[in-house]
């Protein structure tokens, strides 16, 4: 099963690390589409995120809310370089 993601204000969001959320965007991606979607239709309730204050299916308002507002925060960040782009930066500064 997918960790579970909480609902989270946007303030906190903002002082979250790079890394934390970077995890919760994984987390969220994935996630199964709907309810209606799984294995569990017919052995469990629905689950209703208002009540839990967890997101669970990507086929729910709260999800794209959380997503939009993840992906906001995360576009106005610095990019810090991946392995393939750090490899590259030391590479360029041996040549020089």
């Amino acid at each position: 099963m997918v960790s579970k993601v909480e609902i989270i204000a946007l303030e906190k969001l903002n002082t979250m690390h790079t890394g934390t959320l970077m995890r919760r965007r994984l987390a969220l991606l994935k996630y199964e589409e709907s309810f209606e979607a799984t294995d569990r239709v017919g052995h469990e309730d629905k689950p209703m995120t208002k009540n839990t204050g967890i997101i669970e299916f990507k086929a729910t308002s709260e999800w794209t809310k959380a997503y939009e507002e993840l992906m906001s925060i995360l576009a106005i960040r610095e990019n810090l370089p991946n392995k393939q782009e750090k490899k590259e930066i030391r590479q360029a500064k041996a040549r020089r």
